[in-house]
């Protein structure tokens, strides 16, 4: 984003312009009095970040993609107690 400097009597001159610059490029005005900046004209922080996600868009994402075998037991431990290399010697 380029950010362009305009004194305020111009800001006011040409306005409607300006703001249409804003919205159609990518722009952002800051607005000076005695060489001062006094303001900034920029878009919206929402509207740069519209196309992100939060985390909420991803949950439940996955629901209905997981397939269990026939045989799968929930209750039952996913591998035998002799098969753990700790119970080993």
């Amino acid at each position: 984003m380029t950010t362009q400097q305009i004194s305020v009597s111009e800001f006011k001159a040409h306005c409607a312009e300006q703001l249409r610059k804003v919205e159609t490029e990518d722009v952002a005005l800051q607005i000076t009095r005695h060489g001062k900046v006094v303001a900034t004209v920029q878009k919206p922080v929402a509207e740069e970040s519209e196309n992100k996600k939060s985390i909420m868009d991803y949950m439940g994402s996955l629901r209905g993609t997981v397939i269990f075998a026939d045989d799968y037991d929930p209750h039952e431990p996913a591998w035998a107690d002799d098969e753990w290399e700790m119970n080993k010697d």
